[in-house]
């Protein structure tokens, strides 16, 4: 017999047995890691993301403090039709038929409370930034917040035992003059697994935890700032 035919099945045989040490090591981190014990750490975990993930959000806030962030994006429903005002040195917008530039794109976006403001930051292919966008509390005190579900961009992308690990979003609706401004607010900071962490599934569900206490927490104090976006 051919050693050579040996080869596939001694890979398929490397494969399942790969596959079981490392559901093992999933549950086993996973267990390690309580979520509420997580949570009574947000000050540090926000300090600690704004300083070595995310130093950026601080860099465009120029200075004004940082209540709360998360990742953002825009609804697929959306209109890509926007006209820009600026105020104070920073954008803010206004919904018009023609000349929108925010548009449905796989880059990241970040929302940023600070005091009464709301701050939208989308970012461009290279990470920097591309749209800032400011909804002062008049804005906000009109908004709407409602229940989004699970980002859909994200949907069939991973297996149904990942689904725990995906954004779930609310949907703040602004009115503009009249007509309605649809954004999302992620209830966690988007992550991606560095290469180097790839064998390391502690690291990696330390990491995904930090980024949903901190990015949990933006819809929470907004809630209690503006009791217009309570939902049931």
């Amino acid at each position: 017999m051919n050693p050579l035919f040996l080869i596939p099945v001694v890979v398929i045989i490397a494969g399942i047995a790969f596959m079981i040490i490392m559901n093992k090591k999933h549950k086993t981190a996973k267990s390690e890691i309580d979520l509420d014990s997580e949570r009574t750490k947000y000050n540090q975990y926000k300090q600690e993301l704004l300083a070595q993930d995310f130093p950026k959000i601080t860099e465009w806030m120029r200075g004004k403090r940082i209540d709360a962030f998360t990742s953002a994006s825009v609804p697929q429903s959306t209109t890509n039709k926007m006209q820009e005002l600026v105020t104070d040195g920073l954008k803010n917008v206004a919904l018009s038929a023609i000349g929108v530039k925010l548009r449905r794109i796989e880059t990241d976006s970040f929302w940023v409370l600070s005091g009464n403001d709301l701050h939208f930051f989308s970012t461009d292919t290279v990470g920097e930034l591309d749209e800032h966008i400011v909804f002062d509390n008049f804005r906000i005190e009109k908004a709407t917040l409602q229940y989004g579900g699970i980002l859909k961009s994200q949907l069939g992308v991973y297996a149904k035992s990942s689904e725990e690990y995906l954004p779930k979003t609310h949907v703040i609706t602004f009115d503009i003059d009249g007509s309605s401004l649809s954004l999302e607010i992620h209830d966690r900071l988007n992550y991606r697994v560095d290469p180097e962490d790839m064998l390391n599934l502690k690291k990696q569900l330390k990491t995904r935890a930090k980024y949903q206490v901190v990015g949990e927490k933006l819809v929470a104090i907004l809630q209690d700032r503006f009791p217009n976006l309570k939902t049931s």
